[in-house]
């Protein structure tokens, strides 16, 4: 008797997950397929589970898909029910993909909206604050303008950004900036201990939430792919297997944080750093803001055996296809003529001149 219900047992288990997969595998379909009105009743449908699905391996890349085709209200509505959970999203692998999505699709005011939970509990409450008309999120002015107190903002912030740190979750846009910001705040001693426990994520590869994951388990109830989306799923396997300093050179943030590594780093950091870079240097020179970092690198004098080696020699490798690119030439021309206006805009030599406020003095790497 006992046999027979465990066989039963194993059987209504297996049930459950295939009837679990092929609902999961129902909505990506309608997700990726559905006009808007087709999809308006599976989003009302899921709205209030938007939350737990988000922190769930195998549903977390759904919740990316809806978010995508949402309308615009329906994606405010979204936005809305993240509010209060934004940090502990954050602290979850998968809960962080869908955060920084929502990030990138959001206007300037909802992207303000998530980066102020995560400067402030009190900001949290300031629905005025999210509308303010500013270029930018700037914790120092929020703090001036608005009467925080300093201490406050940084304990809530550290408590945000340490699980983050430790569980290596900082290759998204809106980990950047909170860092970033968090670093114009912080003491010489709390900026410097961020700064070393960001270095080894940045040197070896980068987690993706993987989208294919439906199709893994049960291929037959999914669409064939097309070439052109077999090669960008090859392509995004690729990005994955990548260093992570290389990936978060797409955004601005993502250079800031690489240039504080560097600027503010141990010498062994430095070390460390272009030694990881081995045969990647190319590929820093060809990006927009890659290229900076390179400049950046080759700057800062220490070690100059290991930076011919791994840089220059590099550059000399590919020295024609460097020379006719408009990115590539400038790590050549740095070495000719250093932070030449002729060669880099001013907003490029203040990105170049970017430095962690606290332990400036300390490092001693600006270039006015």
């Amino acid at each position: 008797a006992k046999l027979v219900i465990l066989i039963l047992y194993e059987l209504v288990a297996y049930g459950v997950l295939l009837l679990i997969l092929i609902a999961i595998t129902f909505c990506q379909l309608c997700v990726q397929w559905c006009s808007q009105s087709e999809m308006d009743p599976v989003f009302v449908a899921l709205q209030p589970h938007l939350l737990d699905l988000s922190r769930n391996k195998d549903t977390g890349f759904l919740v990316n898909y809806i978010i995508k085709g949402a309308s615009k209200e329906q994606f405010a509505l979204f936005i809305s029910s993240l509010h209060g959970h934004v940090a502990s999203l954050l602290h979850h692998t998968i809960g962080a993909s869908v955060v920084d999505r929502a990030f990138h699709q959001a206007t300037r005011p909802q992207k303000r909206s998530l980066l102020l939970e995560l400067c402030s509990t009190e900001l949290q409450l300031s629905k005025d604050l999210a509308q303010e008309k500013q270029c930018r999120l700037s914790v120092l002015n929020i703090i001036s303008k608005h009467g925080l107190q300093k201490s406050s903002v940084l304990q809530h912030m550290t408590t945000i950004i340490q699980p983050v740190l430790e569980k290596g979750i900082v290759e998204y846009s809106i980990v950047h900036m909170v860092i970033s910001e968090y670093l114009t705040i912080a003491d010489k001693t709390s900026a410097l201990d961020v700064i070393r426990q960001l270095i080894p994520h940045l040197i070896q590869g980068s987690s993706v939430l993987d989208e294919d994951v439906i199709g893994q388990l049960i291929p037959h109830l999914t669409p064939t792919k097309s070439k052109a989306q077999k090669k960008r799923s090859k392509a995004k396997k690729k990005r994955s297997s990548e260093l992570l300093l290389i990936r978060i050179m797409q955004t601005k943030e993502g250079l800031k944080l690489g240039l504080a590594c560097l600027k503010h780093g141990l010498e062994k950091d430095r070390k460390r750093i272009i030694k990881s870079l081995k045969g990647h240097i190319r590929k820093l020179a060809l990006n927009d803001y890659g290229c900076l970092f390179v400049i950046c690198r080759l700057s800062i004098v220490d070690n100059t055996e290991l930076i011919t080696e791994v840089v220059v020699d590099e550059l000399t490798k590919h020295l024609k296809e460097l020379i006719f690119d408009k990115n590539g030439r400038r790590p050549l021309l740095q070495l000719f003529h250093p932070l030449c206006s002729r060669y880099l805009t001013p907003r490029e030599l203040f990105y170049l001149n970017y430095n962690v406020p606290s332990p400036v003095s300390k490092a001693g790497y600006s270039f006015c």
